[in-house]
């Protein structure tokens, strides 16, 4: 049996274009999450879209299924700076392994209904054209956006006086949410009474006239200030600016490539590394922020950066993407789009990077995908800190100092239990204790193994481990670094954590135990489905996963073909190849 797609809906109203894709095809159990992609393209950029998935069910012979996606995209915020040009639209479909591109389509309404709505399709490509408005509507919006920026300011000025004589009604509210509980919109309700009142004040006032009031506000108007300075000198062809929000040390995908061009001085290196959010940063890294970001040739970020984003960078300033994760797993950035905790579409968010890079060919859509750039823009080099996995020296080194560390390890099985965390972020962090009982699991497996915990760093719970147990049990998630410890694991519990993909490099047998696989789908989905894709044996109750290590079922023979998925280059060399990419643009 083959796929069959049709178009069942396409229609624009009020500056959205409703989209609605059915199909229907062969069913397979084990399919949880059918994915449906739309791939936007003009002559000069190129966008991949998510269409959520409604409706996923068999058909009464269960041996035939049907899916049906639908979403309203933001004709606006398709590309950014919107489009005069026509856009062509054609449909990726995931099912399991199937992976089927530019899906051949049939409409369910006649291509007059389209046409009447500023739309067609052409029957020999499967493809939708949402008609541009030509070269006139490109001289209005360049009208429009000179209105706007003379317009903007006394807009916003404007707003702000009225929201500062409303504060008598923000002091109210906020006093009513910390005294009765009864206000349930503000996201970081933290902290001290006080701290959460005047919080309280300032996240209302910025929600109403768009203007950060308090610390946050105050801080970026520092960096800002020091950006328009920079601004007055010319870019340092040369110079490299390191800047993460993720770290305080130079580690990570960084260090990498921070000692490789130390080698070669033919860069001007200038970090700034803060953890902390803006509102806590010193003013002498925002000043060195906003100045660095105006004078950089190139700028490498590793995770969202908030400062940077909220800056308009210069033409001839290129944007780096290191990100802080190998290969794809948990749908991230503009993939989750109508999802909890994902951005809305009109964000600018992660959309102004030049280049990301990524691990393997493959994967390249999906970042394209989740941070809302053209598939040009990213770049499968390899992740430089991945370099270690081939390093046999750094290897020894590191495997002699952990047993020096950690004197009861020598002589055992290591069993490394990482999971990802449960939740929504920093603040809700958590792992279900009662699905874990470390003295309950060593206590029913043979005592060759002995077990190090390594939660993600946002839980912050501890195991009592008593005095007869500290011999096979160590938990090490306040310290030690992950990596490192793979080069002592014997095998890898874990569940939807990225650390998979450096495990898979060392070629370590790996458990999947995941208790609450149907959930997480529902919350926070994968790229791929779960169970066509990871590196190990599924488990989905603790008697299992003992069941699983006393037998040594850890169907190892995944591990080869997700290496090859997933890394396209096996050779150390990643670093090198991002560094050249940097010195490259530094060159041009």
């Amino acid at each position: 049996m083959e796929w069959k797609f049709r178009l069942e809906e396409a229609r624009i109203e009020d500056y959205m274009l409703f989209l609605g894709v059915a199909a229907e095809g062969p069913y397979d159990v084990k399919v949880r999450s059918p994915k449906v992609v739309a791939v936007l393209r003009n002559s000069r950029d190129n966008r991949r879209f998510p269409i959520s998935v409604n409706s996923y069910f068999p058909l009464e012979d269960m041996d035939a299924c049907m899916v049906y996606a639908e979403y309203p995209v933001n004709i606006e915020s398709i590309f950014v700076g919107g489009s005069r040009e026509d856009i062509v639209i054609s449909f990726d479909f995931i099912y399991g392994d199937t992976h089927i591109r530019n899906i051949p389509l049939e409409l369910s309404r006649a291509p007059e209904a389209l046409e009447a709505q500023g739309l067609s399709f052409r029957k020999e490509t499967s493809e939708l054209v949402l008609k541009g408005k030509g070269s006139g509507h490109e001289i209005w919006m360049k009208v429009w956006n000179g209105c706007r920026a003379v317009l903007a300011p006394i807009h916003q000025l404007f707003t702000h006086v009225i929201a500062v004589l409303l504060l008598p009604w923000f002091f109210v509210d906020a006093i009513a949410s910390i005294l009765f509980d009864i206000s349930k919109t503000y996201p970081r309700n933290t902290g001290s009474q006080l701290r959460r009142f005047f919080a309280h004040i300032s996240w209302y006032h910025s929600r109403f006239c768009k203007y950060e009031f308090g610390l946050t506000g105050i801080k970026m108007g520092f960096a800002k200030f020091f950006f328009l300075l920079g601004l007055l000198s010319p870019i340092r062809k040369n110079r490299v600016f390191f800047l993460s929000s993720r770290r305080n040390d130079m580690t990570g995908n960084f260090s990498f490539l921070y000692e490789k061009m130390k080698q070669e001085p033919v860069a001007d290196m200038k970090w700034v590394l803060e953890s902390r959010e803006i509102a806590a940063m010193p003013l002498s890294s925002m000043a060195k922020i906003g100045y660095y970001a105006a004078t950089s040739r190139v700028i490498l970020v590793d995770d969202y950066t908030p400062a940077i984003s909220r800056l308009k960078l210069r033409r001839n300033t290129k944007l780096i993407q290191l990100w802080h994760a190998c290969g794809a797993f948990k749908t991230f950035g503009f993939s989750r789009t109508g999802k909890r905790g994902g951005p809305k579409q009109n964000s600018l968010d992660h959309r102004d990077y030049d280049y990301a890079i990524v691990s393997s060919s493959e994967i390249r859509q999906f970042y394209a995908e989740g941070f809302g750039i053209a598939m040009e823009k990213v770049a499968a080099t390899g992740v430089p800190r991945t370099d270690v996995f081939f390093d046999e020296a750094y290897k020894t080194n590191i495997v002699e100092k952990l047993r020096q560390q950690y004197p009861v390890i020598k002589g055992k099985k290591v069993i490394l239990f990482a999971p990802t965390f449960r939740g929504y972020g920093k603040q809700s962090a958590d792992y279900p204790r009662s699905q874990f009982d470390p003295i309950e699991f060593m206590g029913q497996i043979p005592e060759e193994y002995m077990l190090i915990i390594k939660h993600h760093p946002f839980v912050t719970m501890e195991y009592e481990i008593g005095e007869q147990w500290k011999d096979r049990i160590l938990d090490l998630s306040g310290e030690s670094e992950i990596n490192d410890l793979l080069f002592i694991t014997d095998l890898l519990i874990t569940d939807y954590s990225s650390v998979v993909f450096e495990a898979a490099l060392l070629n370590i047998p790996m458990l999947m135990y995941a208790f609450d696989l149907r959930q997480y789908i529902a919350g926070r989905d994968f790229y791929y489905d779960y169970e066509f894709f990871v590196p190990g044996k599924i488990v989905e109750s603790f008697p299992e996963l003992v069941e699983a290590v006393c037998k040594e079922d850890f169907e190892e023979e995944k591990l080869a073909q997700f290496r090859t998925r997933f890394f396209d280059d096996l050779d150390g060399k990643s670093t090198e190849r991002v560094v050249k990419l940097i010195y490259g643009l530094i060159q041009s």
